[in-house]
C-alpha cells in the first residue's frame, strides 16, 4: 500500500539525480511527497528502441516542419513533473513562434490560427510527441504516468481541485489512464480521478497495457486507409525485400513475413472501422462476376490436376495478393483526398525508383562494369522495371496537369521526364511500345489530343531510326524475338487438349527465367502463355475477363465523375492498365510482388472512385453483421 499524497504534507523532497535540470515550481508548497522512482530501465530501453525505429519519420518531419514554417524545429516548453518540479519538454513544433505567449493559461482550441501548415496535422496524430522519448531517455518522463503540466496552470488548478498535487507523485508519462479513457478536452477535475488510479495500481503489467492501448488508440486515429496504400505501395516499390525478409510465417498453405501479416491485419482493422452501419459488405462492382468466375473455375480445374494442393495454392495467390487488395479498396471507400494521395505516391514512387536505378547505372559504370547500360532498379529486371514505370507515368501525367502554378507544373514536368528516361534506359522492346500506347491513350482525353498524338508519333519514329541499336530494335534483333515467341507459342498450345483447356495447376513464380514442366521446356517471359499454362485458355479467358470488366467500367465511370481531378485520376488508371496488359507479353508481371501489388491496387482505386464519387447511390450485399447492430 502506497502512502497517500497530500499537499500538506511536510517531508522534504530529495534531489533527483535522474533530472538534475529539476526546479521546484514556486506555485506549489515547498516539501511535497514523491512515491515514484526513477525511469525503469525496459521504458528507457523502449525509449530508445522507438526513438531508433522512427528516427527516419522523424528525419521527414524535422525537413517538413523547416520548409513550411520559420522557427526552430523542436519545441522546448517548461512543465510540471515528478514532485511538481520544473522540466524541459521536447516536441515538434506545431505552432507558430511565439504563440504559447498568446494563448496564455486556456487550453488550445481547434479553432486557433496559430497551427503552423502541418501542426494541426502532426498534432492530431500525436506525431509530434515522439521527441519526448528524449525526455524518458534522460529520466524526467516515463512512458505512463500522469501528463505533464504547464507552470501557468497549476495555481488555479491547486486551488479549485482538492488533492490536485497528488498527480505529481510520480514522473509525468508520454500517455496515461487518462488519456486512455479521456482525452484532450477532459476537465482537469476527471484527470485527476484517473492519474489516483494509476498512481494507487501503478506497475510494469498496467504500463504495457497502457501503452498498447494508446497504441491502438493513436493508429486508429492516423491510419487510414490512404496511409496504409502510402506505406504498402512505397514498401513494394523501394523495399520488395520486406514482403519476405527477415523470416517467413507459415499460415496453412501460405509463407507470409511479418510485414506481409502486420498489412493484412491492419487492413482487416480498416475495413472493419469503415464499414457502414457496423457490417462487413461487399460492394456491387463490374469485377464481381468475372472474379467469382475465375476462382471458381480454377478450383474446380485444380481438383483434377496432377497436384490439386499446388494448383489450389496457385489460385489462391491471385486471390490474396490481388483481388483481396481490389475489394478492399473499393470496401473501404476512399475519399477523393485518399485518392489523389494515392496517384501522388503512385507517381512519385516511379520517380524514386528510376532515380535509383540511375545512380546505380551511374556506379556500375565508374566500376566499369559491362552490363551497367540497363536500368532495373529495385525491382532487379530491366523489363519488371519498364512495365511498372509505365504504370506510374500517366500518374505523373495526372499531377502535372493537376498544378495551379507554374513553379509546380515544371516540378511535376522534371518528374514525368525522369520517368521516361527510366524507361528508355530499361532497352524494352516491349516496354517502349507499351508506354507509347499508354501516353496516347492518356493524352487521349486531353485538351490536346491530335497535338500529342502527333508528337507521340513523331517521338517514335525519331527514337527507332537514331536509337533503334540502343533500344535493340534493330531487324535481326526484332526477327529473333519474333521466332523465339511464335516457338513459346507454339510450345504452350502442342500441350494435350485437356491441358489446353484446363491447365496444368500451379508452376513455380518466376520472372523471366526457362523452367521444366513434364521434361518439356518452356519459356515463361510472357504473362499470357504462363496463364494458359497454368489455367488452360478457360482460365486466360476469364482473367481477361476481368481486365475487360475493370477496363470498361472506368471508361464508363470517366464520364459520370463530375470533379476533374478525380476524372484525371481515373483516366490515368486506364491507361496504366491498358500499358500493363501489353506489357504482360514480355513478363509474369504478375509473379513480382511490386507489379501485383501496384496493379490490382490501382484497379481498387479506380473502382472505387466510380463506385462511391461517381455520384451514383452504390449498392452492396452483407456479409457479416457485427457490434451492437450484430443481433
Amino acid at each position: 500500500m502506497h502512502t497517500p499524497v497530500s499537499s500538506a504534507s511536510v517531508t522534504p523532497r530529495m534531489p533527483s539525480l535522474e533530472a538534475p535540470e529539476l526546479v521546484r515550481s514556486s506555485a506549489v508548497p515547498a516539501a511535497l511527497t514523491v512515491i515514484g522512482g526513477a525511469t525503469p530501465v525496459w521504458q528507457r530501453l523502449a525509449a530508445i528502441i522507438g526513438l531508433v525505429a522512427l528516427s527516419p519519420l522523424a528525419f521527414v518531419i524535422a525537413i517538413a516542419i523547416k520548409l513550411t514554417s520559420p522557427g526552430p524545429i523542436l519545441y522546448r516548453g517548461k512543465r510540471l513533473g515528478r514532485g511538481a518540479g520544473v522540466f524541459t519538454i521536447y516536441k515538434f513544433r506545431t505552432l507558430e513562434v511565439g504563440a504559447e505567449q498568446r494563448i496564455g493559461a486556456r487550453l488550445l482550441e481547434h479553432s486557433d490560427g496559430l497551427y503552423t501548415r502541418i501542426g494541426r496535422m502532426l498534432k492530431r496524430a500525436k506525431l509530434d510527441e515522439i521527441p519526448q522519448l528524449i525526455n524518458v531517455i534522460f529520466g524526467t518522463m516515463n512512458l505512463v504516468g500522469p501528463r505533464p503540466v504547464r507552470p501557468i496552470f497549476l495555481e488555479t488548478l491547486s486551488r479549485e481541485i482538492p488533492g490536485y498535487l497528488r498527480r505529481f507523485a510520480v514522473n509525468p508519462g508520454m500517455t496515461g489512464l487518462a488519456q486512455v479513457r479521456g482525452g484532450y478536452f477532459t476537465h482537469p477535475r476527471d484527470k485527476l480521478r484517473y492519474d489516483e488510479i494509476y498512481v494507487r495500481n501503478r506497475g510494469w503489467w498496467l504500463d504495457v497495457r497502457l501503452v498498447t492501448l494508446t497504441f491502438i488508440k493513436v493508429l486508429n486515429r492516423w491510419m487510414t486507409l490512404g496511409l496504409l496504400l502510402t506505406a504498402l505501395f512505397l514498401s513494394a516499390a523501394l523495399l520488395p525485400g520486406l514482403f519476405h525478409y527477415p523470416f517467413q510465417l507459415e499460415i496453412g498453405t501460405f509463407k507470409l513475413s511479418p510485414f506481409e501479416l502486420f498489412v493484412a491485419v491492419t487492413a482487416a482493422w480498416v475495413a472493419v472501422q469503415r464499414s457502414p452501419r457496423h457490417q462487413l459488405c461487399i460492394y456491387d462492382t463490374p469485377v464481381n462476376g468475372p472474379i467469382g468466375a475465375f476462382v471458381g473455375f480454377t478450383i474446380v480445374a485444380a481438383l483434377f490436376s496432377s497436384d490439386p494442393g499446388s494448383a489450389i495454392q496457385g489460385v489462391l495467390y491471385y486471390v490474396a495478393t490481388g483481388f483481396f487488395l481490389t475489394f478492399l479498396i473499393v470496401t473501404t471507400r476512399l475519399s477523393q483526398t485518399e485518392a489523389n494521395q494515392i496517384a501522388t505516391v503512385v507517381g512519385l514512387s516511379a520517380v524514386a525508383v528510376s532515380m535509383i536505378g540511375l545512380m546505380q547505372i551511374g556506379i556500375a559504370n565508374q566500376l566499369g562494369a559491362e552490363s551497367a547500360s540497363r536500368m532495373s532498379s529495385t525491382l532487379g529486371n530491366p523489363v519488371l522495371l519498364a512495365t511498372y514505370l509505365v504504370l506510374g507515368l500517366p500518374f505523373l501525367l495526372t499531377q502535372m496537369l493537376h498544378s495551379r502554378t507554374r513553379e509546380v507544373r515544371d516540378l511535376w514536368v522534371a518528374c514525368a521526364t525522369i520517368a521516361l528516361v527510366g524507361v528508355f534506359l530499361t532497352q524494352t522492346r516491349m516496354g517502349f511500345v507499351a508506354l507509347l500506347v499508354t501516353f496516347g491513350t492518356f493524352l487521349w482525353r486531353s485538351r490536346y489530343r491530335l497535338l500529342a498524338i502527333l508528337s507521340l508519333f513523331v517521338i517514335a519514329a525519331t527514337v527507332i531510326v537514331i536509337g533503334g541499336k540502343a533500344l535493340r530494335m534493330s531487324v535481326p534483333e526484332v526477327t529473333t524475338e519474333a521466332a523465339r515467341r511464335r516457338a513459346a507459342v507454339g510450345e504452350v498450345f502442342s500441350a494435350p487438349t485437356p491441358e489446353l483447356l484446363l491447365g496444368v495447376g500451379s508452376i513455380r513464380r518466376q520472372a523471366v527465367s526457362p523452367i521444366a514442366e513434364k521434361d518439356r521446356p518452356f519459356i515463361s517471359s510472357n504473362m499470357h502463355l504462363t496463364l494458359i499454362r497454368q489455367h488452360g485458355l478457360v482460365g486466360w479467358g476469364l482473367m481477361l475477363w476481368i481486365f475487360g470488366a475493370t477496363l470498361l467500367a472506368l471508361y464508363r465511370g470517366y464520364d459520370q465523375i463530375h470533379d476533374p481531378h478525380m476524372r484525371r485520376i481515373v483516366w490515368a488508371i486506364f491507361s496504366s492498365m491498358v500499358g500493363v496488359v501489353i506489357s504482360m507479353t514480355d513478363a509474369n508481371i504478375f509473379f513480382n510482388v511490386t507489379i501485383q501489388i501496384f496493379f490490382w491496387g490501382m484497379a481498387g482505386v479506380g473502382l472505387g472512385i466510380v463506385t462511391h464519387l461517381s455520384g451514383r447511390r452504390p449498392t452492396f450485399r452483407v456479409l457479416w453483421r457485427f457490434g451492437e447492430h450484430g443481433d
